[in-house]
């Protein structure tokens, strides 16, 4: 009959044709889903580094803490402690110095260092501090390494108490070869410290050398 519409079929090339814009716009799609991803796992990342970060700062900050005198400068007050680089010694018979030294090649910023002279004054220390109020006393003892005339001596250091008691056996220290000293100090006033030096194959006694407490540390 004239005039009446036919219906539209379609062949193979459109139905193709269609999937094919479906397969394109499913594409993109993936495309803007993974671009997401992408930039939220970058951010995830990027904010765990941070995170990473700051806890390694942490630890740095918890060890410097932990180890005390080795991670400060200047005699500053730590951990309610201090240096003995700080104080004022008592007893000051050996002509004692503050500042930085170096024993067997590692540098002590906080030290303090005297003459090894032996007992001197009718048995009086080398060198004294009050240390009242305090529990523990550590330090490396030793002889630095720009010290002259110390390649064959050995020196006996001595701490005692405010009564001339020594604290513990008396330490020997050389050149390239200090000691690291840790005293309980709870009923101790003042700390006191001498030092002999001898030649170690004469058995001579060979004083007025140096000796370094290496960031002497007293602490609650």
């Amino acid at each position: 009959m004239a005039g009446t519409a036919q219906p539209r079929r379609h062949g193979p090339k459109s139905w193709l044709k269609s999937f094919s814009g479906i397969l394109a716009s499913a594409a993109t799609i993936v495309a803007a889903v993974a671009s997401v991803v992408a930039a939220h796992q970058t951010s995830r990342v990027n904010q765990l580094t941070i995170v990473v970060r700051q806890q390694r700062q942490q630890l740095q900050r918890s060890a410097s803490t932990a180890t005390g005198p080795s991670g400060s400068v200047g005699g500053a007050t730590l951990s309610g402690g201090t240096y003995l680089s700080a104080l004022q010694p008592t007893v000051d018979y050996a002509e004692l110095t503050t500042g930085t030294r170096t024993m067997s090649a590692k540098t002590y910023p906080n030290s303090v260092t005297f003459g090894c002279a032996g007992t001197v004054n009718t048995d009086q220390p080398d060198e004294a501090f009050n240390v009242g109020g305090h529990a523990l006393f550590r330090a490396v003892v030793g002889i630095p390494d720009n010290a002259q005339n110390a390649t064959s001596l050995n020196e006996t250091v001595t701490f005692a108490n405010q009564s001339g008691t020594q604290l513990i056996s008396p330490v020997v220290v050389s050149l390239g070869k200090p000691a690291t000293v840790r005293l309980s100090i709870s009923e101790v006033t003042q700390l006191e410290v001498t030092c002999s030096g001898a030649d170690p194959r004469t058995q001579q006694p060979n004083d007025n050398n140096m000796l370094t407490l290496g960031n002497a540390y007293i602490s609650g």
